[in-house]
């Protein structure tokens, strides 16, 4: 939970708690090696998700493959379905390589299916769809995005889940999708499930409300709703406190303030001067 916060000083100590535990791994019975393997596995997918955060692309991708080498072990299939799907897949199409990204959902989705988990196969299409998206393939997108509504409607919330998937729900994939349309080039489509996530998402997962807020404000300022997306950045500036944003949350709040300034509508200067200053502080 304090991930979602952008918390991202947490990180030493989950490093430090996965090496203690990896000790003791030899030391336990039977009954108590899976859990205490699972736990590591997911300390290590928590650290590598808070490396990428960061902006350190390849320490995470040394931390996703820990994860998913111990998750290996005791053949958990959900855990290694999510470190390469809504992990690995996510961050090479956001680094700039949404075919690798496609490739590493596609793969995550079998093992997503033999879970079990229709929640689980549901987050992993939707990372499938986004990297469709950034490729410009609209129609494979658009299939992505309709399987994983599917497989959410099918989710039973009476079957328990891991703690890491609370993060996905119907907010979170109208999130997604408002991403996966800004990207295909339909701003107004894209705003429209963007305000869906916004009305919708719990508020503990701020990070993803700030990133659907900005792209939010990107759609706007698309469409020339200079205004509304300068609101929609002092919204999103309102629900955080400078100190607490991330290198990769940081980059969007410095690529909303260039197009806010190259609307040239003076009416979203105030805005544009409280983000720089808003941004100087992140530094």
């Amino acid at each position: 939970m304090a991930d979602h916060t952008m918390a991202a000083k947490r990180l030493p100590e989950v490093v430090a708690q996965a090496k203690m535990a990896e000790k003791f791994v030899s030391r336990v019975n039977e009954s108590q090696r899976a859990q205490l393997l699972r736990n590591i596995a997911e300390a290590h997918q928590l650290a590598g998700w808070m490396l990428f955060d960061r902006g350190s692309v390849s320490l995470a991708e040394n931390a996703f493959a820990n994860a998913r080498r111990t998750a290996e072990r005791i053949g958990a299939m959900d855990l290694i379905a999510f470190v390469g799907g809504p992990n690995a897949a996510f961050m090479s199409t956001w680094s700039g390589d949404p075919a690798q990204g496609a490739e590493r959902a596609y793969g995550a989705m079998s093992w997503a299916r033999r879970s079990g988990n229709r929640r689980l196969a549901a987050f992993v299409a939707t990372i499938a769809a986004r990297a469709h998206a950034r490729m410009d393939e609209a129609n494979l997108c658009t299939k992505m995005l309709v399987e994983a509504e599917t497989e959410l409607s099918r989710h039973q919330p009476q079957e328990p889940d891991p703690v890491w998937l609370d993060v996905f729900d119907d907010a979170a994939l109208a999130g997604h999708r408002g991403s996966c349309l800004l990207d295909l080039g339909q701003p107004r489509h894209a705003v429209e499930s963007l305000r869906e996530q916004d009305s919708a998402s719990p508020v503990a997962f701020l990070r993803n409300r700030t990133i659907w807020q900005l792209d939010q404000a990107e759609a706007q300022l698309r469409m020339g709703e200079d205004e509304a997306a300068a609101a929609a950045v002092n919204h999103a500036m309102d629900a955080v406190t400078a100190s607490s944003i991330t290198p990769r949350v940081a980059r969007m709040f410095r690529s909303i303030l260039l197009k806010l300034r190259a609307s040239g509508d003076h009416a979203v200067t105030p805005t544009a001067d409280r983000l720089e200053v808003f941004i100087g502080a992140c530094v």
